[in-house]
């Protein structure tokens, strides 16, 4: 059966601190205004591209094109920072994700700290003289625990303060926000699984469908037909520059067998009761240009938005890539809204007021540590 999420109709008699919200905003929430120490300028707005997919959108030249355009330069003047700390530096990602970028003309670099502890000075470079910081997908939770680590989370929030563009997708999205729905504890996520599998370069390919269609099995965990893996997806905490929770893939399914958008709204009942869910498709993206937004999506490609009840692309697909607002009403349950195609930041996103009471901590992520221990060298 194909799932499509539709619009459920939101609680009237929610407090509202915006009028101009998209969603209802409660009193425990208020519209996200950046916060800086120093006057908001052209080049120093906060700047992302979140994406539904790593590899799949980072690949894509329509893709890598928007990215490079937040940037306002040529793409021949452009520098960009891969950090693969999430996919643990392997080498098939890297070129997975920066190959588009490359062939755009764009000056690609890595900042290598999965298996080795760079100088702190090298790090304070690397970051700095970046025009895009592209994260990999991959495990999220390994990733953010290495880079508190080793102090690069502080380096990557003063690079976003000063407008640098942030990019990524799945775990590339997740990164920059209060928190996500993870696959961190898929075990085939985790680093020694990983290096084992790629100790010799590629594997062969498992042949299959390619799942360019909405709620397949994403094929970067598994084929329609597989026996279901034992594992749960768990919320994990980001760096918190942009406010909420993000849901990657949002429209696909994963080797555990459970559609992502169906276990976000557990987690939210669970976990995010406070916060503001933000589901992204496998083939779209929230891209973020200071105060405003917009939704871009791979031309072509389906996803989980209803273009409308009699209207369909030229190719004939009626649902296509998207974001949808998620969160819970003041009787306990998930609503949805589409997000629209564009818009002001500040009606889009919306912050708790308390994080240390609002933004709740999902204790699985423990167990997770120990399965996938940190290098710590």
């Amino acid at each position: 059966m194909v799932l499509i999420p539709r619009p459920r109709a939101s609680s009237a008699n929610l407090s509202m601190s915006s009028s101009s919200s998209i969603v209802s905003c409660p009193t425990f929430r208020r519209p996200f205004q950046h916060n800086s120490n120093t006057p908001i300028t052209q080049t120093n707005k906060l700047k992302g591209f979140f994406a539904g997919s790593g590899s799949d959108s980072m690949s894509n030249p329509y893709m890598a094109r928007a990215v490079v355009d937040l940037t306002e330069r040529s793409p021949r003047d452009v520098s960009l920072l891969y950090i693969g700390t999430a996919s643990y530096d392997i080498p098939k990602f890297r070129r997975n994700q920066t190959n588009a970028f490359i062939d755009l003309g764009c000056d690609v670099t890595s900042l290598d700290v999965a298996n080795q502890r760079p100088d702190q000075d090298e790090m304070e470079e690397a970051v700095d003289n970046a025009d895009i910081i592209l994260v990999s997908g991959g495990n999220t939770l390994y990733a953010l625990d290495r880079w508190r680590y080793l102090g690069l989370d502080e380096l990557l929030r003063t690079a976003a303060e000063r407008g640098t563009v942030m990019a990524g997708g799945s775990a590339g999205a997740i990164c920059w926000f209060d928190s996500g729905h993870s696959d961190s504890a898929d075990p085939e996520t985790y680093r020694q699984y990983k290096l084992d599998k790629f100790k010799d370069g590629e594997p062969e390919k498992k042949a299959g469908n390619n799942n360019n269609n909405p709620f397949a099995y994403y094929s970067g965990n598994a084929q329609e037909g597989d026996s279901k893996e034992e594992w749960s997806y768990i919320k994990v905490e980001g760096l918190g520059i942009w406010p909420g929770m993000v849901c990657p893939h949002y429209d696909r399914i994963q080797s555990n067998g459970s559609p992502r958008m169906e276990d976000f709204d557990q987690m939210l009942e669970q976990f995010g009761q406070y916060e503001l869910g933000l589901g992204i498709d496998h083939n779209a993206a929230l891209e973020v240009d200071g105060d405003d937004f917009r939704v871009v999506s791979i031309p072509g490609e389906a996803g989980s938005v209803p273009i409308s009840d009699n209207e369909e692309e030229e190719d004939g697909t009626t649902f296509v890539p998207g974001v949808w607002l998620t969160y819970v009403d003041e009787e306990g349950n998930v609503q949805r809204k589409v997000c629209p195609r564009s818009g002001s930041l500040s009606d889009l996103l919306q912050e708790v007021n308390d994080p240390e009471k609002h933004i709740l901590v999902d204790d699985r992520v423990d167990l997770c540590r120990k399965e996938n221990p940190l290098l710590r060298d």
